[in-house]
């Protein structure tokens, strides 16, 4: 099965209409005509099987027949990442984390962050394509913080933080199954003292991914794995 995505606001209680790169890919990709059925979702949990009724340039008109909506799946996991400077490995660990579940993006600007512009659109037109080739139906909401301090600030009260931390020991790591985890992992640079002090008064668990320092991108991807997918 194909997965589009449109936006909430193209979508009406029969209808909805699928644009710009998307309408291309339905049309002049996959050559879907008048009649055809397509899948689209909203990045909300709705996933409506459609019928195309018109095309017009870089739109698609389609007639809705039938609506599933996705539970929330539990749990759920919210990345706080210090941003990586290099954009491949930044998309590649956003484009990972969506694929195994992950329910929403917190990038931060580490003390040890090299400095480097974020292209938003960039990371929002990675999402998409993950959640669309992992069939997927919720699109995780990216958020940038100055900081770490601002970025934990954001986290709600009833969620369990867990940081990855390369400097503990691996041993005795059982954690009481949570309906909701804030996980932390620090940029390419690590975490400074001050990072450490800071995560030392908030209320977090700290997980080892090994004797051996792992990527940002793939402690990343690690994290999301073992906490988004339990069994």
């Amino acid at each position: 099965m194909n997965l589009f995505f449109t936006d909430s606001k193209d979508i009406q209680p029969k209808s909805l209409i699928v644009r710009g790169q998307e309408a291309d890919h339905i049309t002049k990709v996959l050559r879907h005509s008048i009649g055809d059925t397509v899948f689209v979702t909203d990045g909300r949990g709705n996933c409506y099987k459609c019928q195309i009724n018109d095309l017009k340039k870089s739109t698609v008109f389609l007639d809705i027949n039938d609506t599933k909506k996705e539970p929330v799946k539990k749990p759920q996991v919210t990345l706080c990442l210090g941003v990586i400077k290099k954009r491949d490995r930044l998309e590649f660990a956003v484009e990972k984390a969506v694929e195994l579940g992950v329910s929403k993006f917190i990038l931060f600007k580490g003390e040890h962050s090299q400095k480097g512009n974020v292209r938003e659109d960039r990371l929002e037109s990675t999402a998409i394509a993950a959640m669309k080739q992992s069939l997927r139906f919720y699109l995780p909401e990216i958020i940038i913080e100055e900081s770490l301090e601002d970025a934990v600030s954001t986290h709600s009260g009833d969620c369990k933080i867990i940081v990855a931390d390369e400097t503990i020991d691996d041993s005795n790591q059982e954690f009481n199954e949570s309906q909701e985890y804030f996980l932390i992992v620090g940029p390419e640079g690590g975490f400074s003292n001050s990072e450490r002090d800071f995560l030392k008064t908030i209320k977090a668990d700290y997980y080892s991914l090994g004797e051996k320092r792992l990527r940002a991108e793939t402690a990343a991807i690690v994290m999301v794995d073992r906490f988004a997918n339990q069994k």
